[in-house]
């Protein structure tokens, strides 16, 4: 933790997965972004993992349409794309023609989170 915002950014910057600030009793901390998702947004980046594990091997079919989100009960019907589109907005998805996929960040903490489950 630091008092510093620009340290903060700093290390935010230099972290090996993404990171958000948060304010804990007047400092900063530098915490994992997944730390600061909601749970939709949580739920969202593990089906988009799912999908990447299944279809990793023809990126062609990597690629899915929000409506995931409705089938898996993260969003009610019709709000899949807002979601889809708050996890491009944070980096972590990214997107062709209505179409959505990991981004290299979200593969990463994505990853990061389950080495961390596998190996605590």
């Amino acid at each position: 933790m630091t008092t510093s915002l620009s340290l903060a950014l700093q290390h935010k910057a230099a972290a090996p997965v993404p990171a958000s600030i948060r304010l804990v009793g007047g400092e900063f901390e530098v915490v994992s972004k997944l730390e600061t998702m909601t749970y939709a947004q949580r739920a969202g980046l593990y089906v988009a993992w799912e999908w990447h594990r299944a279809f990793r091997f023809n990126s062609a079919d990597m690629a899915f349409h929000p409506v995931q989100f409705e089938i898996y009960d993260i969003k009610p019907k019709g709000r899949g794309a807002a979601l889809a589109e708050e996890l491009r907005q944070m980096g972590l998805l990214q997107c062709h023609e209505g179409r959505y996929w990991l981004s290299p960040a979200g593969l990463k903490l994505v990853q990061s989170a389950v080495n961390s489950e596998v190996n605590p």
